[in-house]
């Protein structure tokens, strides 16, 4: 019978071969808790304001926030109000990883979560009539 080595083992023999196993399993188990590399891990990139005031923002355009074909760059929104800038040009642009960090490509899904810098402006003047318009009464 070729290939039965189990049943011809004694009892000792047969569990000198489980417990050599079952350390490579606590072996392999503390390695890859141990060693490997952490899972999650956090890394916080900060955005950059950059300006798109092409006609149509639906072609595809890479907005660099670094490097040679960077995009045009904004301070903060005070500076995209003296400008005139409106909010549909202004993108948040973030290259990952850093020119100075390495994404390994073991990587198997990515969470990103985003705080945005936003401005509004609490005395818009509204026209008279505008909510019904906007409702749809008028």
């Amino acid at each position: 019978m070729a290939g039965a080595i189990i049943e011809n083992m004694s009892t000792r023999k047969l569990c000198i071969v489980g417990g050599i196993l079952l350390v490579f399993q606590v072996i392999a188990f503390l390695v890859g808790g141990l060693i490997a590399p952490s899972p999650t891990t956090a890394v916080p990139y900060m955005s950059v304001k950059c300006i798109d005031v092409r006609k149509n923002h639906h072609k595809t355009k890479w907005l660099m926030p670094w490097g040679p074909n960077h995009c045009k760059k904004l301070k903060d929104f005070d500076e995209a109000v003296s400008r005139q800038i409106e909010a549909n040009d202004i993108v948040f642009a973030v290259h990952i990883p850093l020119p100075s960090k390495e994404m390994s490509p073991w990587f198997q899904f990515m969470l990103f979560i985003m705080q945005l810098d936003i401005a509004f402006k609490m005395d818009n003047d509204l026209r008279k009539g505008f909510i019904d318009q906007v409702i749809g009464t008028s």
